[in-house]
């Protein structure tokens, strides 16, 4: 490798390790045209679409990475992932179970199948992967509490509290709908499909551009079975769930989604003295 391609991979995976997805995935793509079988920028771009949510870009990738080393099961995990994350559920069981034959106790392989098999209904099946996953790695997957343990009505509350004040009055006229997990058909009727981990999502059609009949949703309806995976951290999931209520409000009225943790952050943020210095 080149000192320029070093450069940008180094850039890549730093990228990466900030957060800054983007940059890491202009600087991991930019390399891949000179490069297209570059194993360590396609792992970067790997990890990166899966961080995006980018079930089926992230898919192409690993499964790239498998022509190139097959049966590597760290690649078998993040296809499995990938292939969760693009509701393609009977194939990520397939490889995460293929990773689990030569890895046997990779907490991730056992997490996505288990979250996998919950969503085709094979309930004893999920519950012994994901039982496995927390015994592998109990910090990254914790065991959730059960349904009846979450203050689901405190959760609402702090939730809502976090909406801008601007769409408050849309969710004064639409119903809550406590619901386990979303309908597969349902993610799949759009293109990309929607996360299976999603926490909230209306129900219903908006109106077209340029209409204006006061249309509402039928409900909007909140995943117990996503937000419980989460639940450890309650400040945390309930800024999460208001974000994917406000994005739910903003869509269905043709607005642009706000951002929560910014607009807390700036709601916190100490007023300053206009006609100060930086030392």
């Amino acid at each position: 490798m080149g000192s320029i391609a070093a450069l940008r991979l180094d850039r890549s995976r730093q990228a990466y390790h900030d957060h800054d997805l983007i940059t890491a995935l202009i600087e991991a793509e930019e390399l891949l045209e000179a490069e297209p079988d570059n194993v360590d920028a396609l792992e970067v771009l790997g990890d990166t679409e899966l961080e995006l949510g980018h079930g089926r870009e992230a898919e192409l990738v690993f499964t790239q990475l498998l022509d190139l080393n097959p049966d590597q099961p760290l690649y078998l995990t993040g296809q499995a992932i990938a292939r969760f994350l693009h509701t393609d559920f009977e194939g990520s069981v397939q490889s995460g179970m293929k990773a689990l034959e030569t890895a046997p106790e990779l907490p991730e392989a056992h997490a996505y199948v288990g979250l996998s098999l919950e969503r085709l209904g094979r309930l004893d099946e999920s519950d012994s992967h994901l039982d496995r996953a927390t015994e592998l790695s109990p910090d990254d997957w914790a065991a959730p509490p059960s349904i009846r343990d979450v203050p689901w009505s405190e959760l609402l509350t702090r939730a809502m509290n976090q909406v801008p004040d601007s769409l408050q009055g849309f969710f004064e006229r639409v119903p809550f709908v406590w619901q386990d997990l979303p309908d597969p058909n349902v993610l799949r009727s759009t293109d990309p499909p929607i996360s299976p981990l999603v926490l909230a999502m209306y129900e219903g059609r908006p109106e077209a551009p340029g209409e204006e009949t006061g249309l509402l949703p039928r409900s909007m309806r909140i995943f117990q079975g996503n937000a419980r995976r989460f639940a450890g951290d309650m400040d945390r999931l309930a800024e999460d769930l208001a974000q994917a209520l406000s994005s739910e409000a903003a869509d269905w009225l043709g607005l642009p989604p706000p951002d929560i943790a910014q607009a807390t952050q700036q709601d916190a943020a100490p007023a300053t003295d206009a006609g100060s210095t930086q030392p």
